[in-house]
């Protein structure tokens, strides 16, 4: 398409269709380790991404479902082309069930169901774009790479090898996960960190020989406060001890306890200090011992050089169609995080407008969605 009036036109030519597909995608009920569920969206995704020009590969991912990639070239490129990537997941964080509760709908200015926000409207969209372009005879600058996983809720175990492939061999990374309210995109994201620290003390009568224990529960209160330190809330980096558990009896001095840890953190320095400070502790009762496991689960996704040249471009093409491109931040992590941390440039939260991520009132704007197809087959097409 040569203008940004035919791109606006198509979107909403398009906004049925587009609706008609979320309405598929999220009546395919796939909740996370559902491999079953999952089975069954991928393969209605892969008939979708075939229908928009693609040619899909099927990674499986054995207890979760499988993984997608849909391939889409660009002739002019005679195969030399670096790919565009565009991230997103099947998976939702909603149980089998959910639609009797929450059923999809789409009146008054709404559209609504179990994971449209997050983020089946960012794939109905940007597989509504690829049909734009494909009709078209369009096709997107280099190639374009549609990587969409199964496991993105429970922190990407399985298919983190694979995005990180893919972005390394990608020259620019667009993540169709949910905007920012207002519809911004989200130019930076915390990098995560998910640890359990595990005190192994000593077993005594706590009223008989109380002295011939040591308390692994009472070690681990120690550590709390230790670890709670570690915050710096005007870096942003924040320290949460979320659940602790230990002990047998009240009566009984713990030999064991454990306390799971979330490190959430703007810079990569910030994520390499507090994960440096977690495994340096030592034990204040010297016949406590200490074990740390996990580490830091996603980078974070820093504003970079590159990655603000992509929101300038993309701000640009919004304006271009008449509304305004915002960007935003969020502490929750995402796929964008592993892309930015293997080096490429990535723009995130490319997903309609809406709101109630992981909630029974999840929603798109219904205004949102014509502008959207119409503002990422764009993006497709010129990044």
């Amino acid at each position: 398409m040569s203008n940004v009036t035919a791109y606006r036109s198509a979107g909403e030519r398009r906004a049925d269709e587009c609706l008609t597909l979320l309405r598929t995608l999220t009546q395919i009920e796939s909740p996370t380790r559902d491999e079953e569920a999952n089975l069954r969206i991928a393969a209605a995704l892969e008939e979708a991404l075939a229908l928009a020009g693609g040619v899909v590969d099927r990674v499986p991912a054995p207890g979760f479902g499988a993984h997608l990639v849909g391939r889409f070239a660009d002739p002019s490129s005679e195969g030399a082309g670096v790919p565009l990537l565009v991230v997103g997941h099947m998976d939702t964080v909603h149980p089998t069930g959910t639609l009797l509760r929450y059923p999809f709908t789409a009146c008054g200015g709404k559209v609504r169901g179990p994971g449209v926000y997050d983020m089946k409207a960012g794939l109905a969209v940007s597989i509504t774009a690829l049909r734009i372009l494909a009709e078209d005879g369009t096709a997107p600058r280099g190639g374009l790479s549609f990587l969409i996983t199964c496991d993105e809720e429970v922190g990407s175990p399985t298919s983190r090898t694979l995005i990180e492939r893919e972005a390394r061999r990608s020259r620019a990374a667009l993540v169709m996960e949910p905007s920012v309210p207002g519809g911004g995109a989200k130019t930076r994201r915390k990098g995560v960190g998910d640890y359990v620290l595990i005190v192994l003390g000593k077993a005594a009568h706590a009223g008989i020989e109380p002295e011939k224990g040591a308390s692994a529960v009472h070690e681990a209160a120690h550590q709390v406060r230790r670890i709670c330190r570690l915050a710096d809330p005007g870096a942003g980096t924040t320290v949460n001890v979320g659940v602790i558990s230990g002990g047998t009896r009240g009566n009984v001095v713990a030999d064991e306890a454990q306390c799971s840890i979330d490190v959430r953190f703007w810079s990569k320095k910030e994520g390499r200090r507090v994960d440096k400070a977690l495994r340096a502790l030592e034990p204040i009762d010297k016949r406590c011992a200490l074990r740390l496991d996990g580490g830091i689960n996603r980078g974070a996704l820093e504003k970079t050089p590159e990655s603000a040249r992509l929101f300038n471009n993309a701000r640009a093409l919004a304006h271009d169609l008449g509304f305004g491109l915002e960007e935003g931040e969020t502490g929750g992590g995402s796929d964008g995080n592993f892309t930015a941390a293997a080096g490429c440039p990535t723009l995130d939260g490319l997903g309609p407008d809406g709101g109630g991520a992981h909630t029974l009132h999840e929603h798109v704007l219904l205004e949102d969605v014509p502008r959207r197809i119409a503002f990422v087959a764009a993006l497709f097409a010129t990044l």
